[in-house]
């Protein structure tokens, strides 16, 4: 680690200023914890954090940032080419990260190192390890290897076991507000610029889809995946329209099998629902609420004001009950099915 002051810590991830110049003067001072649970949501850039970690901590160049993004080390960490440092993730088809997975990783830690004295392991997706893998952790974590820095990354950190969370240093990713998103998008992206002078209405969808997440919103402003943006928006209204109304099972059901078929998707297109549905909520109480699917508060109440309150929080509880038993790896089909038989109920509210 250099001796000279730093005082750009981290300069590849954007915001998050306090937990930058927290964990880059723990770097300098040799004082980093052992182990990293990074929470926040996809595109909140709990990745980027963690791989500048490693690199903050095998960095070998001089300059007035730490890490320097140019050294040898640097580069091949980012590449994903340098050997100690490691990342385990669940595999795309699988809902779950096993036991056995972890306890491989486990066991690599206590190898000795190839080229460096420091090893990171990044675990991705650390809230789908199933409890088995999650105690199989825990071991490494009471007594980690001297050299070893582990870091977790969550989504739902509720999901990891407090005895985990016990043991590692929580780091929150912050968000930006929706005018500093569109500012920075705007900044960084010419795609962005071509959408927001072409189809405002796409840039404000593509805004409030992205949640003050960065990340997320450099995805969304490519081409493809802005028409899949307007796509997955477009089954949501459809979904809350036929719930609305005094459909037949089978129309409602219809407007569900046009979900994604495979689970992580259905459960994200299943939370796009809920985020529509409390802003419907949140609308009837307060007509300039912030709103997290729809573009404006204006918006939610010109497409479903005259639904009642009673209806919707109705609706809500049904697609969150339904979320949280995907999450719990229930049957797909038979949620849709069941999901279907509470959204029809609903419409006697």
């Amino acid at each position: 680690m250099r001796e000279d002051a730093v005082k750009n810590y981290f300069p590849r991830l954007i915001g998050n200023e306090e937990t930058k110049n927290r964990i880059g003067k723990a770097i300098e001072s040799g004082r980093l914890p052992h182990a990293f649970l990074i929470g926040g949501p996809s595109g909140s850039g709990k990745s980027t954090l963690a791989i500048e970690i490693a690199a903050a901590m095998n960095c070998t160049g001089k300059s007035d940032s730490l890490p320097c993004t140019r050294c040898e080390s640097c580069r091949r960490i980012y590449e994903g080419i340098y050997p100690d440092v490691k990342i385990l993730a669940k595999a795309k088809d699988r809902a779950t990260l096993g036991v056995e997975a972890i306890k491989d990783f486990r066991e690599d830690m206590f190898l000795s190192s190839t080229e460096s004295e420091h090893k990171i392991y990044i675990i991705d997706d650390a809230e789908c390890m199933t409890p088995e893998a999650q105690n199989a952790l825990l071991k490494v974590l009471e007594e980690p290897p001297r050299s070893v820095r582990i870091i977790l990354l969550a989504r739902e950190c509720d999901r990891i076991l407090t005895t985990i969370k016990s043991r590692a240093q929580y780091v929150a990713m912050g968000r930006f507000t929706d005018e500093e998103l569109a500012k920075r998008l705007l900044m960084e992206s010419a795609d962005a610029r071509s959408i927001k002078a072409t189809d405002e209405e796409r840039f404000l969808a593509i805004i409030m889809s992205a949640d003050g997440r960065l990340g997320l919103a450099k995805k969304l402003v490519s081409r493809r995946l802005a028409d899949e943006t307007a796509e997955e928006r477009a089954e949501v209204i459809a979904l809350i329209k036929a719930a609305s109304g005094r459909c037949s099972y089978a129309e409602i059901h219809s407007a569900l099998a046009a979900f994604p078929t495979k689970r992580a998707e259905f459960s994200d297109a299943l939370e796009r629902v809920m985020n529509a549905l409390r802003d419907l909520i949140v609308t009837k109480y307060d007509p300039h609420a912030k709103t997290l699917f729809f573009p404006t508060p204006e918006d939610a109440v010109a497409s479903f004001g005259s639904l009642s309150r009673r209806r919707i929080v109705a609706l809500y509880d049904a697609v969150s009950e339904t979320h949280s038993l995907c999450q719990r790896n229930a049957y797909l089909p038979n949620l849709t099915a069941s999901l279907a038989s509470k959204i029809k109920i609903c419409e006697k509210l």
